[in-house]
């Protein structure tokens, strides 16, 4: 199997899937009005399907299911959250669902504090309130009319997309003291599969040749994106701190619509994009530490 730096295996490889999550979204959205919501989910979750058949004779590994009962939770919130967020980037596009959904660390910072008895210290909390405030500066800044945060289903699904994803990764967290990330994947991808079937079903609409790059793109960029976080959390401080870096997910959602989209760079993005990466250092523990000289030796 491939080996990962210690260094690089918590904090690095978030900042990885945070872009590769925002890559994803940017997918999706192309598709938008062309294939259902239900389509798109089951597209994302059969690709991750394919890639584990694969990936598991390749490297000799089975699944490992410790404890099944918070395994199928793990699914079941994952899958029931990406439908929702496809749901919202259908009804808003890309940006304001990305904001919406990028609220997951809240929820699930909340849930770490009941659940798992894991504390949020000062320089987390004000990371991820910091992180929060520019996400939302950048993705408001390429907002225009009718697709703002305005109230209906779309906003009411990336809202619940959030919760939702708080509650799965607060399961992941707790796998992943005896759960690899490969088993861990699965679970996401079979029961996210089986939530999206019934939708794509009764919503299904022609596939053209021109849909097949954007929905493999997604397909393997979501892939690449989960199992890189799914390991990573397993080596960050808390479900807090993993979360602060996660943040970065809409800040690479503006700046893919700003290169691809051709989307203006304007002045309030960038701001939100310095109070973005200024809380990651913060929250992170990395800029106190550059801030605060090491203490010297008494004389």
């Amino acid at each position: 199997m491939l080996h990962i730096p210690e260094r690089l295996r918590g904090s690095p490889l978030l900042v990885l899937s945070s872009f590769l999550f925002a890559l994803m979204a940017f997918f999706a959205r192309s598709v938008a009005g062309r294939l259902s919501v239900g389509q798109v989910v089951c597209a994302r979750f059969a690709i991750g399907l394919v890639f584990l058949a694969l990936y598991y004779p390749l490297t000799g590994t089975r699944p490992r299911m410790g404890r099944p009962g918070l395994w199928v939770l793990r699914g079941v919130f994952g899958g029931a959250s990406v439908y929702c967020y496809f749901v919202a980037i259908d009804r808003l596009a890309v940006g304001p669902a990305t904001l919406l959904n990028a609220c997951w660390p809240l929820c699930a910072a909340i849930l770490g504090i009941f659940l798992l008895g894991e504390q949020v210290n000062g320089y987390l909390a004000t990371g991820l309130a910091a992180t929060t405030v520019g996400a939302g500066l950048v993705i408001w800044s390429t907002v225009q009319g009718d697709l703002g945060l305005t109230p209906g289903v779309g906003a009411a699904a990336g809202a619940l997309s959030a919760v939702l994803s708080g509650a799965a990764v607060i399961a992941l967290r707790a796998l992943r003291h005896d759960t690899d990330a490969s088993s861990i994947f699965l679970s996401f991808c079979v029961f996210g599969l089986l939530f999206g079937l019934p939708f794509a079903v009764e919503d299904w609409r022609p596939l053209g040749a021109d849909m097949a790059l954007p929905l493999l793109g997604m397909g393997l960029s979501s892939v690449a994106a989960q199992m890189m976080f799914t390991y990573a959390m397993a080596h960050v401080e808390s479900t807090a701190a993993g979360g602060i870096i996660t943040q970065l997910t809409p800040a690479f959602s503006w700046m893919l619509g700003a290169l691809l989209l051709g989307e203006p760079l304007q002045p309030l993005a960038m701001v939100g994009a310095v109070v973005c990466m200024g809380g990651v250092l913060w929250g992170t523990g990395l800029a106190p530490r550059l801030l605060v000289p090491a203490s010297r030796p008494s004389p």
